[in-house]
């Protein structure tokens, strides 16, 4: 909405409203609050895609989330509305609805397109009581939108009505002949894409120059000489081109892109289950895809039983063997170079029962995705039907959840070793980073794979006497080195106590040098099974 069309919608916003009082504010629809007087409505969108006003019956609203919008507005008696300029703000001056200590307050509206905003203001010190969108300095240099902060209107759009005619800059740039709309919604304020493109436009039609087009524009914001008119490329304050006249300016049809609370509750909760419908189809595919290339338990097996049949199976150094089994099928069995057919052999039958356990779980997992799915399509089906507080609801519940999985990422689980014995690992470089320096403590032991990036592991004292035994330094060390992403051989893991570890100045997290380390060599090839031990 271009802010020489809301100068036009003024006039008749003070026939409604001023000298009333407003009995109720609400959301009526997102983005957006509702003053009630009377049987009607004003409704205020800061859609950032299509903001507007318009007077309207009563319509369903819900409170809004600060209180402090009621306790000012409600009951407060419309004393003024005006507008800065032409530009696209709308303040209208209430006197404030509390009963003791008075002081005038004044809603004002920022149609200003991705950065609309509704903002309410103290009169006696400019600060703000309440806002729709909180604007911060990292967002914006020039101001900060925030109760408690003073308000500071945003910049002018470009020169104001009265200066236009006066302006020999602005006659030489359109008196040439080319003139874009860019040039023209750059240099006046109020004057956005929709009125330019009318006013080029015009100019072409009437076979007059467009500065005189804009000169006939500047006298109607003047003198409030407003004929509003629904050109082909939207709404404008006075006849310039073809199109038909606009019988109601605060009509609703005439804010583009306008929906109901329920249809964006709707559209919101239905885009969640969607998303999540996506993912647990990318997972349930993924599944088949691992049970389709899973190998079987019994090829494991035969394989083998094949390696112990074989003549002198204890020899090494072959990286694969071809054998035929008992029907004449021969298999290329791949084999492990440093060890030998019978090392080979074991090492199958613990993959066979590896194998079982995996696709049991595949198994388990593809039924239970396969139930969700149903139900999140059920869901869906369902979901039209349902009305705003049971939208409120489940979208309320979502958050939570959402809360509650964020807070459950962000906890570490301790493994417990020996003796009753916690250490910490880190999976990443931020959990690397809090694990060293926010639970490790003086005295408590730190571990990390020498000159392999992985993760930081602490051993925790929690106040113990005796210091960890030689067992309980191997199964940390043994944590480190699993978390440092090799498989396989021997991998120094260096210790030290977490008082000689320090960050790396500019480092990024998880970046440390540390000193007075100890080193013990921990051989992945020998060690049992990991065991899955946690609190």
């Amino acid at each position: 909405m271009d802010g020489v069309f809301l100068s036009a919608q003024i006039p008749p916003l003070r026939d409604h409203i001023q000298g009333g009082h407003c009995i109720k504010i609400g959301i009526p629809v997102p983005n957006g609050y509702g003053l009630v007087f009377g049987d009607n409505m004003l409704v205020l969108s800061a859609r950032p895609d299509s903001p507007g006003l318009w007077w309207t019956e009563c319509r369903e609203m819900t409170e809004p989330v600060s209180p402090v919008w009621g306790h000012h507005l409600e009951g407060g008696e419309v004393k003024e509305i005006s507008q800065p300029g032409s530009d696209r703000m709308l303040c209208i001056l209430f006197a404030s609805g509390l009963l003791y200590g008075s002081p005038d307050v004044k809603l004002i509206f920022e149609a200003t397109g991705r950065n609309a905003n509704i903002i309410l203001v103290r009169m006696s010190d400019n600060r703000i009581l309440a806002c729709h969108r909180k604007v911060s300095n990292s967002k914006c240099r020039y101001r900060t939108v925030a109760p408690g902060q003073v308000y500071t209107p945003p910049p002018g759009s470009g020169l104001q009505p009265g200066s236009w005619r006066e302006s020999n800059v602005l006659r030489n740039e359109l008196s040439s002949d080319i003139v874009t709309p860019e040039k023209i919604y750059r240099s006046l304020e109020g004057v956005g894409p929709v009125t330019a493109r009318a006013l080029i436009r015009h100019s072409s039609d009437t076979g007059i120059s467009v500065f005189e087009s804009v000169k006939i524009l500047e006298q109607a914001l003047l003198n409030e000489d407003f004929s509003p008119w629904s050109s082909p490329d939207g709404p404008l304050p006075i006849q310039l081109g073809e199109g038909e006249p606009i019988e109601n300016p605060l009509s609703a049809e005439l804010t583009s892109k306008t929906i109901s609370l329920k249809d964006d509750r709707l559209d919101l909760y239905t885009s969640i289950l969607h998303r999540r419908l996506v993912k647990l189809q990318k997972r349930l595919s993924s599944i088949m895809s691992a049970l389709e290339t899973l190998v079987s338990p019994d090829t494991f097996r035969i394989w083998g039983n094949l390696l112990l049949s074989e003549e002198n199976n204890s020899r090494r150094g072959l990286n694969k063997i071809l054998l035929a089994d008992w029907n004449g099928i021969e298999h290329d069995i791949p084999l492990k170079f440093s060890k030998s057919l019978v090392e080979n052999a074991q090492r199958y039958f613990r993959k066979a029962s590896n194998a079982d356990i995996e696709i049991k779980n595949l198994n388990d997992h593809k039924i239970a995705i396969a139930g969700e799915i149903n139900a999140l399509d059920a869901s869906l089906a369902k979901s039209p039907e349902l009305s705003i507080s049971e939208l409120n609801a489940l979208l309320g519940d979502y958050q939570k959840r959402s809360k509650r999985k964020t807070s459950k990422r962000r906890e570490h689980s301790p493994l417990v070793l020996t003796g009753g014995w916690r250490c910490f690992a880190g999976r990443n470089a931020r959990e690397n980073d809090e694990v060293t320096f926010i639970i490790g403590k003086r005295g408590d032991y730190w571990f990390h794979a020498r000159g392999i990036p992985g993760a930081h592991v602490v051993l925790k004292l929690d106040g113990r006497v005796d210091n960890p035994s030689a067992e309980v330094i191997l199964e940390a060390a043994v944590a480190a080195a699993r978390g440092s992403g090799v498989s396989s051989g021997v991998v120094p893991v260096d210790y030290t106590k977490i008082q000689y570890v320090s960050r790396i100045r500019k480092g990024k997290p998880g970046q440390v040098i540390y000193k007075r380390e100890k080193t013990i060599f921990v051989d992945l090839d020998r060690l049992p099974r990991r065991k899955q031990i946690s609190v």
